[in-house]
This record gives C-alpha cells, sequence and structure tokens, in this order.
C-alpha cells in the first residue's frame, strides 16, 4: 500500500538518514470511511489504493462530493467524448453540463488516463464551491490551493506520486472542510441534500466537529516558521532471549547517546547514559535550517492530520488521538528501531498520541505504540517537547 512518500527525506534528515522506502502509513481508513458513507467504492480487486486513479473514477468520486450521483444517473449523455464506457458517461455527461470539466480535448476524455494531483485537486476545490472563474484558484495552482483551502494536507498527500491512496486521504479531509461561504462541513451538507445517509455519516460527523475545536485549539502552529524539538525513545521488548536492539544515531543531533542492552528473561531496554531513553535536538534558527527540516519538523510534530485520526479526546490542556498510521516524524524513529537487530517487524496499524496544547500552540507530545517481529513484541513510547516561542 501507499506508504507516507510525502516529505521522506526530510524526515530522514531529522530522524536519522534512514533510507526511506517503507513505513506502511497508508489510508486504508480513510476509504473505509468513505465506503461507510457511500462516497468510494473498490473494485474486484478491493480497494487498490496502491496504483493511480483513473480520470473517470476521479470524475465519479467529485459527482458524489457534489451529491449529484442520483441526478447524474437520470442524464441522457450528449457530451462530446467518443471514449468513455457505458457507466462513465453519466458522471462525465454531468461534470461536462455543469461546466466542471472539458475533457482531455474536443472529442476525448481519456478516461483510462491517469488523474494527477492537479486536477483532483481542481475537483475537490470545485464540490466545496472554489472556482477558477470567481479566482478562488488557478488550474495550474490547483494543488498548492488545496493546501491553502485544507483539502490537501502537506503531511499526507504526495503530489508527486498520486495514488488512490491520497484520493483516499483527500477525499475523506474534504468532508471535514466547510464549503465556501457554508458554515457546516461538506458531509453536512451531503447529509442535508439527502446524498448521504444521515445515521452513517453521525459518527464522521461528531469526529469532525471535535477535530474543529482541536484545530482552533492549535491555531498558533499556524504562525510558526520553525520551532526546536527535544525528544526521545524508549522501548521494551519481550520474547527473544537475548535479543540486540540498536537505534541508528549517526546524523543525529542528539544530548547524550543512543544504547541499547538485551538482559535476562528476553527483555529489552533502551537505555542513554543519563535519562533511560536518547534525546534529539533540533536547530530552532530558521536561518540555519533547510527548508524541507522545517517543513518536516512544522507537519511531522505539529498538528496532526483529519485523515489519521481514528478517535480524538480532549482532558484540559492535553488532546489525546488513537491514530491510524504514523504521523511523519515518528516514522523514522520506529523505523529505525524497526530495522534493527537483523529482524523483519511489522509497523503498527494504530498508535496513541497525546499533545499538550498551550495559547494555540503545540508544546509536548507523547506516541506510544507497538512493533512486532516473529515473536517479539517492543512497545515504544516516543516523546517530544516543543519550544514554540518566538
Amino acid at each position: 500500500m501507499k506508504k507516507y512518500i510525502r516529505m521522506a527525506c526530510a524526515a530522514a534528515v531529522l530522524a536519522g538518514a534512514l533510507t526511506v522506502s517503507a513505513l506502511a502509513a497508508d489510508f486504508t481508513a480513510s476509504a473505509d470511511h468513505l465506503s461507510e458513507l457511500g462516497l468510494f467504492r473498490g473494485t474486484e480487486q478491493g480497494y487498490e489504493l496502491d496504483r493511480a486513479p483513473s480520470r473517470a473514477e476521479a470524475a465519479v468520486m467529485l459527482v458524489r462530493l457534489l451529491g449529484a450521483e442520483e441526478e447524474a444517473q437520470q442524464l441522457e449523455y450528449s457530451a462530446p467524448f467518443t471514449d468513455l464506457q457505458g457507466w462513465e458517461q453519466p458522471y462525465v455527461q454531468y461534470l461536462y453540463e455543469n461546466g466542471l470539466t472539458t475533457g482531455a480535448t474536443a472529442t476525448a476524455f481519456e478516461p483510462e488516463g491517469a488523474c494527477s494531483a492537479q486536477m483532483y485537486a481542481a475537483f475537490l476545490l470545485r464540490a466545496l464551491g472554489y472556482t477558477e472563474a470567481a479566482g478562488d484558484f488557478t488550474y495550474a495552482q490547483a494543488a498548492t490551493a488545496a493546501q491553502g483551502y485544507g483539502v490537501y494536507d502537506p503531511a499526507v498527500i504526495d503530489t508527486e506520486d498520486f495514488l488512490r491512496d491520497d484520493v483516499a486521504a483527500a477525499s475523506y479531509t474534504a468532508l471535514s472542510v466547510a464549503p465556501k461561504g457554508a458554515a457546516g462541513t461538506l458531509l453536512d451538507r451531503l447529509v442535508q441534500a439527502g446524498a448521504v445517509d444521515a445515521e452513517a455519516a453521525q459518527p464522521c460527523q461528531a469526529l469532525f466537529a471535535d477535530y474543529a475545536d482541536y484545530r482552533a485549539d492549535t491555531v498558533g502552529m499556524a504562525e510558526l516558521d520553525s520551532f526546536c524539538v527535544r525528544g526521545g525513545m524508549a522501548a521494551k521488548a519481550d520474547g527473544a532471549d537475548g535479543y540486540q536492539l540498536t537505534v541508528r544515531t549517526e546524523d543525529y543531533t542528539t544530548v547524550g547517546r543512543a544504547d541499547s542492552t538485551a538482559v535476562s528473561e528476553g527483555t529489552l531496554t533502551m537505555e542513554s547514559p543519563t535519562a533511560g531513553s536518547y534525546t534529539q535536538v533540533y536547530r530552532r534558527d530558521a536561518a540555519e535550517q533547510a527548508e524541507a527540516e522545517r517543513t518536516a519538523m512544522l507537519y511531522g510534530y505539529g498538528v496532526v492530520p483529519v485523515a489519521l485520526v481514528e478517535e480524538i479526546g480532549r482532558s484540559g490542556s492535553s488532546w489525546t488521538f488513537t491514530l491510524d498510521g504514523l504521523p511523519l516524524m515518528y516514522q523514522g524513529q520506529i523505523w529505525a528501531l524497526a530495522r534493527s537487530g537483523g529482524a523483519v517487524w511489522e509497523i503498527p496499524a494504530q498508535s496513541t498520541l497525546t499533545q499538550t496544547v498551550r495559547s494555540g500552540r503545540i508544546t509536548s507530545q507523547e506516541l506510544t505504540t507497538a512493533v512486532t517481529a516473529a515473536d517479539l513484541h517492543a512497545d515504544v513510547t516516543v516523546t517530544g517537547e516543543l519550544d514554540t516561542a518566538q
């Protein structure tokens, strides 16, 4: 499935200069939620999240997000495109009639052609009521505009290698966003229009409402260009007597040194000379940081993408999330751990993240998860103290 490749090189710089090609972090959960709402359907091979979406599939999704699928099915096909299959024609007809597509050429839609991140961004923005005619965005800058309107989270969407995985994540994210000039979310609008079942939508609507409160509580993060993070990781593992765990330390800016010690009864602990974990210190001076490093920190240790959130709760100044997958910055750290010892580890499907927020900014966070390899199980805790004062 689709991996978190977006900003992988930047994450590697900050998390250990690893060769990133693999952390299981796809958006099957987003596809599941969309499927439950009747907005996303797989093929005979399932969701096929690891391949590029076709232009026809993008057209179908746009019509569904517009709440117009039933209307589209009633249309008589008269668009000029001669390369469409029967099932594709109603969706393209609706888009053509409403000025939402002009096709690839005057007579061809190219339904099997790959849908780019740019094209899908334009489709999602149109579903949210933004148009080129009103000057809301230009097609050439659609992907950038989608980031600005909160649809393409830079920590989630890979605009270079755009797959159905990204379609699922971006579409689900779009449901949580308010359409242009509207008070509620796009999902609220679809429910009101009868395009999505109200009972099926209720869990997502409740989560989106809580997530909106979280975004409001962390609004100060958008003001930051960079910040300092002091973090550490500790792990305990059971099931492999004498198992040696190592954590790559080269290219870290660290306080202390990462060591691992196998102890009796197959239990593993990570220890440093000072605190039982290792500590990383990242520079805060924007003038000294590479752009990729700043971007990775801001989107990796910053606001949690809604596409990862399965549950959300608040207690005082703390927000706690059950996540499907791992936020960007933790991938390098967990992957460095998981690659050690010569074992083939299974990367966690879920993790728990707690963030402390004060005065609109995240000040600390702690991630807990588990990885497994054969008969070995390791519980991992990653902490981060964020200096976001500027």
